[in-house]
């Protein structure tokens, strides 16, 4: 129960305290209230000797209990509470002096706190509150906060002060108090959690923070938009912490609230049931969540937006694993009307990112996808989106995007770096692309996407996309991405195909795209740098790879409608593979209005092989309508399947550069001879009389025979042409015994491994599992035994 007949004692004390009559007279009012009204269980302790603190049950004739006394040091107030609890419907009250700065409550009994009322400082105090209860905290669904200043709720064991001061709920020693600054949030144990259902507020440009063991926000399903965590214009910070440590505070604005040990183990942070924190304001705040895993559930949301002329200051989560689900966003935007720039948001998750799925139909706001947004819809530019983690996963509908949605400020740039994997896939229910976005929808120019990853899959209709949108104005941004293995494959279920997309649909010239990888892998999709608007330019294409393989329909473009198309440029070390309709193509003009010149293609493969089969319709075209046509530069050691012509052959696999109404672009394929080895093309030109001798070595561990040709006949003068019908075939010849020892002797200066040599490709067949074999013959030659009967080594023996 609440101590009860203590109001009347205060008179003096608070005579004394307070500076005005007003509150003095509020004390005394206070000895007249009937204390069988109360009801929050809030008991002081002994702790604090003659400065105990003190209760004031039904303050005022009001459902509170005004909490006074304490032990004041400096600008510090400090409380000391068995238990401390607060009913619904009912206020909690720190009455302090003007002068007081931070009001320090601990909870030193072994029992949890229960704020479901209102927690408040005195009227016209600006007060920082700080609460901590190493046995847990729940803010119940009617918890509110009336505050001067910051809120800080902690289960930590102590208060550390920048003198090394700490004001322990553990070990209440005395003395423990100081003028000092509060520095930091001590754990000495592990962390119990923070439950919160209620709204919590600060007043404009504080900081509100909730630091335990597993951090729960549950926004209670509640239809309207509630904020469980709102400091306008300021900051929010949300800490699990599961062992010892020290976690840092700074309640100022130009530094993260927390400050977490490297080595320190962390809980975990979560979001149920549409919970929300919002800094939204003037200039936008700035959120700070850190945790083991953090996850968003339910349609939750994390908004710091920009509404003034102030730019904002942004969001950072770090954990091991971060997780957004069903139309659960973080976002920081410039809302319309604004100026200021927008902040950014930086997320570094150690193990995984996932973001999965968007409010499904029959909820409210069904379709929004869960995100990380970081966009501008007025004059002030967005502001960037970095993601550093191990796993990126997007899927079924979700959305990463730094753009520009509307007015003339520029979109974010997209940075993606992660250690193992970036996977994109599945499709959304509202027929919605699910991918990576940096694009302009209106006058601003786009931002740059870039990815850095080992690993990047793109497949059932996801897209990778930096470019403008139909009615927009401003450029596209650029796409670079550097990965050791791309595979962008299949189409969602209405038949839009999984990509690459730098391309615009307004006004303005689409951005370029660079991709650096081992192997790239197109089936069924796309990688495009087109151009879509009644004017706009298409950007370059270049691919530095290993090899690359196109199937079904897989296409690399740099297409315009009307103007001139982009260049592709391909560096590749092996093998270009063109299988079942697959494209590429720099074609400008795709109506009778397109008068753009074609772009130019340059394949680059000096030792490697382009490969097509020659009735799949796999094309390598730089056509124009109107414009010319452009030119093709193809240099490879061997081109199969596919030749230049005229026009395209719907039959046939074909290179063309040609234009319907213009002047017709250049086709150039250079491929070198076949370079035979010196030894084998170094042939007399005048036949000889002829000597085929086989040797046999007489020592037998070093099996090196010889092939010796003198004379005449038997062979062509070059290994590329047939026999000639003069050929005269010689009879055999008894072996020379003299050149058998001659070539014994010289034997034993040889090494005992037999040197093998590097046999080059000249033809291609296709195995049994469908796959491209190169080959060193022609695949159609069938073998037969010799009618010749070869020497018999077999009883050679080493002289004794």
């Amino acid at each position: 129960m609440t101590q009860s007949g203590k109001g009347c004692s205060l008179r003096l004390s608070l005579a004394g305290s307070f500076a005005t009559a007003g509150a003095l007279a509020l004390g005394i009012a206070s000895c007249f209230t009937n204390s069988a009204f109360a009801q929050s269980l809030i008991t002081p302790d002994t702790n604090l000797g003659t400065e105990n603190s003190q209760v004031i049950e039904n303050y005022l004739k009001n459902p509170a209990e005004a909490l006074t006394g304490g032990a004041t040091r400096g600008n510090n107030l400090f409380h000391s509470f068995q238990e401390f609890n607060v009913k619904e419907g009912r206020s909690a009250i720190f009455l302090s002096p003007n002068n007081i700065q931070n009001i320090l409550v601990r909870v030193t009994g072994s029992n949890h706190s229960e704020i479901l009322g209102k927690l408040e400082t005195s009227v016209g105090s600006n007060a920082n509150l700080f609460l901590i209860n190493p046995n847990g905290i729940i803010f119940g669904q009617k918890a509110t906060l009336q505050v001067g200043g910051s809120f800080v709720a902690s289960t930590a064991s102590s208060i550390k002060f920048s003198d090394r001061t700490v004001f322990s709920a553990t070990t209440p020693q005395s003395p423990l108090l100081t003028v000092s600054v509060p520095l930091g949030l001590q754990f000495e144990k592990i962390g119990k959690d923070i439950n919160l259902q209620g709204t919590l507020e600060v007043p404009t440009g504080k900081t509100l923070a909730l630091v335990g063991g597993n951090v729960t926000l549950d926004g209670g399903n509640i239809s309207l938009e509630r904020n469980n965590l709102l400091a306008t214009n300021g900051q929010i910070a949300l800490g699990g912490l599961f062992g010892t440590g020290t976690i840092g505070l700074n309640l100022g604005n130009n530094n993260p609230p927390l400050s977490f040990p490297n080595d320190v183990a962390l809980a975990d942070v979560s979001f149920i049931n549409q919970a929300r924190i919002d800094v939204s304001g003037e200039g936008g705040g700035y959120i700070q969540l850190q945790g083991k895993r953090i996850a968003l559930n339910d349609a939750s949301q994390v908004f710091a937006d920009t509404l003034g002329s102030q730019n904002g200051r942004g969001i950072s989560i770090q954990a091991e694993q971060l997780t957004l689900q069903n139309g659960s966003q973080v976002k920081a935007s410039v809302r319309e009307n604004a100026t200021g720039d927008g902040g950014s948001v930086v997320v570094r998750a150690t193990d995984s990112v996932q973001v999965s799925g968007e409010i499904p139909k029959g909820k409210l706001k069904a379709g929004n996808p869960s995100a990380l947004f970081a966009e501008t819809y007025s004059g002030g530019s967005a502001g960037s989106l970095t993601v550093e983690t191990g796993r990126l996963i997007v899927e079924n509908g979700a959305n990463l995007a730094a753009s520009a949605r509307k007015g003339k400020g520029r979109g974010g740039n997209l940075e993606v770096t992660a250690s193992e994997v970036v996977k994109l896939s599945g499709f959304s229910a509202f027929n919605r692309p699910n991918g990576l976005f940096a694009q302009t929808e209106d006058r601003g120019n786009a931002g740059s996407l870039t990815i850095v990853t080992p690993t990047l899959i793109v497949r059932d209709g996801s897209v990778v996309a930096a470019g403008t949108t139909v009615n927009s104005s401003g450029n596209g941004g650029s796409l670079t991405i550097k990965a050791s293995d791309m595979e962008l494959s299949g189409k969602a279920p209405n038949g839009f195909p999984s990509g690459l997309y730098v391309r615009s649909r307004g006004s303005g010239n689409a951005g370029s795209l660079s991709l650096t990888t081992r192997q790239l892998i197109v089936d069924e999709a796309q990688v495009t740098v087109s151009a879509e608007g009644a004017s706009a330019n298409a950007g370059n294409l270049k691919i530095t790879a290993y090899e690359i393989h196109l199937d079904r329909g897989g296409q690399l473009l740099a297409t315009t409608k009307s103007g001139n198309g982009g260049d592709i440029t391909l560096e590749l070390r092996n093998l270009l593979l063109l299988r079942n309709r697959s494209q590429i193509s720099t074609t400008a003009g795709t109506d009778a209005s397109g008068g753009g010149n074609g772009g130019n293609i340059t394949i680059n493969t000096p030792n490697g092989f382009i490969v097509a089969v020659p009735d799949e319709d796999s094309d390598i075209s730089a056509n124009a309508y109107k414009g010319n046509g452009g030119n093709i530069q193809i240099d490879a050691f061997r081109v199969f399947g596919t030749q230049p012509r005229k026009i395209n052959n719907r039959f046939t696999s074909d290179i063309t550069a040609s234009s319907e109404r213009g002047v017709n672009g250049t086709i150039e394929i250079n491929t070198p001879d076949i370079e035979l080895r010196p030894e084998l093309i170094n042939l007399p030109t005048q036949p000889v009389e002829p000597k085929l001798a086989q040797v046999c070595q007489a020592i037998a561990r070093r099996k090196q025979n010889s092939f010796t040709v003198t004379g005449r006949g038997g062979l062509p003068p070059s290994p590329t042409e047939t026999l000639n019908a003069d050929a005269v075939l010689a009879d055999w010849i008894t072996p020379d015994i003299r050149e058998t020892s001659s070539s014994v002797t010289v034997g034993k200066n040889l090494t005992n491994s037999t040197p093998t040599s590097i046999v080059e490709a000249t033809g291609w067949a296709i195995n049994a599992k469908g796959e491209v074999v190169l080959t060193a013959n022609a695949p159609t030659v069938t073998f037969h035994d010799s009618w010749q009967k070869s020497t018999n080594c077999s009883m050679a023996r080493s002289p004794s």
